[in-house]
């Protein structure tokens, strides 16, 4: 920008910083279009990091664990660090708009509280919750605002996590270098011929098959509970992912125990860790197919998405100065995102392109010319 319009960058900053503190909080926004709008009720919540600078004053500071060396600093300059300050947003699930934020020192539970209270102060009712893990001081915030509401993991996040604890990723990028090794020794991806050089490609596809083998038996146990894992998340519906839960906890653990001698002691541990762990959690993950009807998210992509598309915005600023002006750019970017037009929505949200988040929810924009105007002087509401 500094380049484009031959402004110098401090006074660049000043005119941004001045511009997005003259506009309406988001959910002024909200609440003025209130009546028009409809929701799903589905909610997708995640909490973003964003760099915000810190003054910290070395004179004062010289009994911190920072001066180690117990010398006496020569001026009292005063320095800035980076200290992180959370942003805690979510979208509709449907309509993919942003009706709150809360931008505070922590993703705590006081945070997450004033996040739900004030979605349920403009009358917001929400269905269900989808969030990256069961933390017990967002469901707790939730269920003081929303007791009814249901609770859904991200599946993607928790096989993410399985296959950290599993630590066999590895594992299976060797098996499967190593078939393809063998296909490649064929005459073509579905040809049973072997080349002319047969008896040394023999040779190399018995060897390799050995140490597939070899790969699969010494981590059998670790792989086949991935395997079911998955099975049961990608289930086609409650019915047979309870079938395969019962299976998983009555048969496959009960039976894998038993032969305990015969697996490496370190692999049972991890386990019966897991084991312990999706029962607890089970509840929380399946969520999406016991209730059909509601169309729960099973994943948070839909605000990882945004994450990403904010991300990109901060890179190139490096840090706020102060936590004032870090908070009134991210409620501009989002007024913003929210009178902006989808161009590329895929699969079963392809319909949403070419309209704004706020036209999805169904408000009626089509007398704003610009969201800048619209957003430093808030006409009077429409109503509720």
């Amino acid at each position: 920008m500094q380049d484009r319009y031959n402004i110098p960058k401090k006074r660049l900053c000043i005119i941004v910083n001045k511009l997005t503190s003259d506009l309406i909080k988001n959910i002024e926004a909200t609440k003025y279009f209130w009546k028009e709008l409809n929701y799903s009720g589905n909610h997708v919540v995640d909490g973003k990091y964003v760099p915000v600078k810190k003054e910290i004053d070395i004179g004062t500071d010289l009994l911190s664990s920072n001066n180690r060396n117990g010398k006496i600093p020569k001026s009292r300059k005063r320095r800035k660090i980076f200290q992180g300050k959370v942003l805690i947003w979510g979208a509709d699930y449907e309509t993919h708009d942003i009706l709150h934020y809360e931008f505070n020192q922590s993703e705590s539970g006081y945070t997450y509280d004033n996040y739900f209270k004030k979605l349920k102060s403009i009358g917001y009712e929400m269905k269900s919750l989808t969030l990256d893990d069961r933390k017990i001081e967002i469901m707790n915030s939730a269920k003081r605002y929303y007791p009814n509401c249901i609770f859904q993991l991200c599946i993607r996040h928790y096989l993410e996590k399985i296959n950290r604890d599993l630590k066999i990723a590895n594992i299976k990028i060797k098996i499967r270098s190593r078939e393809k090794l063998i296909e490649n020794l064929f005459d073509g991806t579905k040809s049973e011929y072997i080349p002319i050089t047969r008896k040394t490609s023999i040779r190399k596809i018995i060897e390799l098959t050995n140490e597939i083998i070899e790969l699969e038996f010494k981590h059998e146990l670790l792989i086949d509970f991935e395997i079911i894992i998955k099975s049961i998340l990608k289930s086609k519906n409650f019915k047979i992912a309870k079938t395969k839960i019962y299976s998983l906890e009555n048969y496959f653990w009960p039976k894998r125990f038993k032969m305990k001698n015969q697996y490496e002691s370190e692999h049972i541990n991890k386990i019966k860790k897991l084991i312990t762990d999706f029962k607890e959690n089970k509840k929380y993950l399946i969520n999406f197919l016991k209730y059909p009807h509601l169309n729960i998210p099973n994943t948070t992509n839909l605000v990882e998405g945004m994450n990403s598309q904010l991300e990109s915005r901060l890179t190139s600023i490096r840090g706020f100065e102060t936590s004032r002006t870090a908070d009134n750019y991210i409620n501009s970017w989002i007024l913003k995102r929210r009178f902006k037009k989808f161009t590329d929505c895929r699969n079963k949200f392809k319909f949403l392109n070419g309209k704004t988040p706020l036209e999805c929810a169904g408000a009626d924009i089509s007398d704003i010319q610009c969201w800048i105007d619209f957003s430093k002087n808030l006409p009077t509401k429409k109503g509720g």
